[in-house]
This record gives C-alpha cells, structure tokens and sequence, in this order.
C-alpha cells in the first residue's frame, strides 16, 4: 500500500516522519509538504484563521490528488479540509486522521460542518484513551472509528543530568490549560529557586513571587536542558478541556525526568502516581508545594521516579513504537472495505 502523508509542519517531501521507523514493505510512503506561510500549525481548528484554512485547503488538495492507495494526515485541519474533498470527490480511499486533538467542534455551525465532513475519514487516531468517548459523542462517531496511539517525541534525545548543584531550580514550561496561578502560591511558600517559560496569556494578571524567573525567548535545545537539569520538573494545569500537557509529559520523560503534576482527567494513560510522577489536586497550593519539596529534597526518590519515567517512554513513546502502531492501525483498514457513504 501505498499512502501519502500531510502535515502543516512538513516543508520538503524529503522531511522526516514516523513512517521512515516502519519495518517491512507491505506499505510505503510519499509526504506532501505544507502550501503558504510557516503560520502556527499546531493548533485546534477553533482558532484556526482563514489563511491558515486556505493554505489546509491548497495541502490537502495535493493530497487528494497524489496517486496513492490511501491518506494519512497530521492535526484536525488538514483532517477536515481533506475529508471535505474526499466527500466531493466522491473519493473511496482509506483516511487516517493521525493526532486528531481538538477543542473547537462542540457547538454550532462548526460542529455541524465538522460532523458531515468528518464522516469520511476512516479511522481517527488520538493519544489519550479520555479523548475517544468525547469525540465519539461530538462527531456522531462509533469509538470503533478511534485509535489510541501513545504520543511520541522523535527528537534528540540527551540522558538527564543531575541538578545543577550551584543553582538548582524548579522548572515549568507550556501554555495550554495552564494553572501558573495555583503553582506560583505553591513555590512562593517554598522559595525554591523557579524558572516558568509560558506565553503572556497564560500568565496575564498573576503576580510573580520574587523566587521566580519568567523566560522568554529560548531555543528549543535550551529548553530541554533545563529539562534535564531542573532539580523539579513541574507540570501545572487546570481541570479544563479533555485533556492537557502530553507533549510535555512525553518530552520531559524521554530525557529521563519525571515531574510533579496536577491530577486531572486524560493523563492516565501516561502518569502514574508515586510511580513515575508525584501529584497534587488541582487548585491545591499546598498539596502542590508538598509534591515539589519531597522530589526537590530526596534524592532517591526523585531518582526512581525518573528511572520510571525513563522506561515508560522508552517503551511506548519512541519513533519506532509509533510506527509499529502506525503499522497496525493500516493493517486493519487495508484488510477491510473501505469509503464512507455521503
């Protein structure tokens, strides 16, 4: 089998993706690179402009158009805009809808127009088992159309390293469905020294204590230093939306940390508490400055927790374990009728 794939983030055909770790030659692959501007391509089709629609649009048309035995496409725009076509088209090929993570099709005209379209993809593809029954039920979908697939982090991936014993910190990074609010009490009563990389919207109208340094502007490889040598990895985050933090998670855990983290629902498939995290209730300043202190001042601990960290992504998050699921989830569409009626 033969399957193009689109992601807004490719820029050549020659791009690498999890299909270059597929062992075997029962499929084969062909990227089709984004069309336009290098505009934010990761995120939900709610906040999705009409520019970055149109350039979806002109992406997945070249798609449709390649000649390959099925589709494969990465994030909720390109997902719609090509089962769209696929829908005019009258196009019976296989659609796989691969990290497909949205909040923005729960009401309205969106939700509508997403519901008639969405039909036509044959199998969606999400990294959090909470998501399935919530999608199911916003798209009028049976959870058979949807698969789990662990997220997987393919970058460089360095060993951790101890904390920086002249200066260590506390470290909290990401945007979405943040709760910096609740994590700036916790590290105000503690003192330790703390780092937070997070965009002005996630900290507006918050009052930063003294002990902690807000970054901006730092390169990706810089950031994931200061993963590997924060004395506390720490993922804050509020109750809202299905789930929140994986990407996080994934990365932080690949270079061998594991962190203190908010309990909340969608993480479950990740985190394991006092196994390879420590947790607080949402809301819970306290209970979140008692989490940081224990990983901040005992050093076995913190070391099983990353061992376990560790192993967890080495088993399940890796380049190859996505492509040995990728595999499967192909397998049993070629192996089945394909083409969704209109």
């Amino acid at each position: 089998m033969h399957w193009v794939v689109a992601a807004p983030y490719f820029e050549t055909a020659a791009d690498r993706w999890i299909s270059d770790s597929v062992v075997g030659g029962r499929h084969r692959f062909t990227l089709v690179p984004r069309v336009g501007d290098d505009r934010n391509w990761h995120q939900a089709s709610a906040s999705a402009g009409v520019g970055e629609w149109a350039d979806r649009g002109r992406q997945a048309l070249a798609a449709i158009a390649a000649p390959a035995d099925g589709i494969i496409t990465v994030f909720p725009q390109l997902a719609a805009t090509t089962a769209g076509l696929k829908r005019v088209r009258c196009d019976r090929r296989p659609l796989v809808a691969w990290l497909f993570n949205t909040e923005g099709i729960a009401t309205g005209i969106r939700r509508a127009g997403a519901r008639v379209a969405l039909r036509q993809v044959d199998r969606f593809v999400v990294h959090s088992t909470a998501e399935i029954p919530v999608y199911g039920r916003l798209l009028g979908l049976p959870v058979e159309r949807f698969s789990f697939v662990p997220l997987q982090y393919g970058g460089e991936v360095e060993a951790a390293r101890p904390p920086d014993q002249d200066e260590p910190y506390v470290f909290a990074t990401g945007t979405g469905y943040r709760d910096y609010e609740t994590f700036f009490a916790a590290m105000g009563k503690l003192g330790h020294r703390t780092l937070v990389l997070a965009s002005d919207r996630a900290l507006r109208g918050l009052t930063v204590p003294d002990n902690v340094e807000i970054l901006s502007q730092i390169s990706r490889p810089e950031i994931r230093r200061l993963v590997r040598h924060a004395a506390v990895n720490v993922v804050p985050l509020t109750g809202e939306g299905t789930t929140a933090g994986l990407v996080t998670i994934v990365e932080t855990f690949r270079h061998g940390r594991s962190m203190v983290i908010t309990r909340r629902p969608g993480l479950d498939d990740y985190c394991s508490e006092n196994e390879n995290v420590l947790c607080a209730d949402p809301g819970d300043a306290g209970e979140l400055a008692a989490a940081v202190d224990t990983m901040w001042s005992d050093e076995s601990e913190r070391a099983r927790l990353d061992r376990a960290a560790l192993e967890f992504a080495e088993a399940n998050c890796t380049d190859g374990a996505a492509a040995a699921a990728l595999v499967e989830v192909l397998d049993s569409l070629t192996d089945q009728p394909v083409g969704r009626p209109g």
